[in-house]
């Protein structure tokens, strides 16, 4: 089956589009969601442009929506636009949020394509070290979160990342993979990539309590 995958660039999207063309779907094209809403509940928002260049590191054709006005919008769009693809299904990267799956599920539903998303109900941690097995490469690029500071700007996704997530979900309940919106990440490599995403320039932003990683260039580089 024809599949569009969601891709954010984040590695909720990634990982979901890696586990279903393991499961037999054939990946045609990476439709990124630009959200019009900063705020958004429903699509990734940190340099949210870049699941574009994801897509094309996989090798599939990237799609692009932006609406411009309000998260409904968006969603309209984005059903317009993937009624034009040839596809058979959406791989999503839905989680835990029910308001995130069911917004996809309507939106299959309308189409009547199937809604593909293998990262429902898995547990947070088993989801980071599934990461780490398969040599994903992810770095997190926005916080906002008791007891995530500056210093997890850029931060790479490892074994202390993990053991430090799991201090923080024990003392502060912080959900070990950012569904709550505590931190985001850009994925720079895994095993679909063709090429791989090397950063040249990001400026970190703080303000508050939270913060993002501004990526002003990126680039492709062949895999060895």
């Amino acid at each position: 089956m024809r599949a569009a995958a969601l891709l954010s660039g984040g590695k909720d999207s990634t990982l979901a589009a890696h586990l279903a063309a393991e499961q037999g779907y054939e990946l045609a094209y990476g439709l990124t969601v630009v959200p019009s809403d900063p705020e958004s509940m429903t699509f990734h928002v940190p340099n949210a442009d870049l699941g574009t260049l994801v897509a094309e590191a996989m090798g599939l054709e990237p799609v692009k929506v932006r609406s411009g006005r309000d998260d409904d919008a968006d969603i309209e769009e984005m059903t317009r636009v993937l009624e034009k693809l040839d596809v058979d299904a959406l791989v999503s990267g839905a989680i835990a949020s029910r308001y995130q799956k069911e917004r996809f599920d309507r939106v299959c539903e309308e189409l009547g394509i199937e809604h593909v998303h293998p990262l429902w109900n898995m547990d947070p941690f088993e989801e980071l070290e599934l990461l780490l097995e398969l040599g994903f490469e992810v770095i997190i690029v926005a916080v906002s979160a008791a007891g995530m500071d500056e210093s997890w700007l850029g931060r790479r996704l490892d074994e202390s990342a993990i053991r430090d997530l799991r201090r923080l979900h024990e003392r502060y309940r912080v959900h070990p993979a950012g569904e709550g919106g505590e931190y985001e990440t850009l994925v720079l490599d895994a095993p679909l990539f063709r090429k791989r995403l090397v950063i040249e320039r990001a400026v970190k932003r703080w303000e508050g309590d939270s913060g993002h990683l501004e990526i002003r260039e990126l680039r492709t580089e062949p895999k060895d």
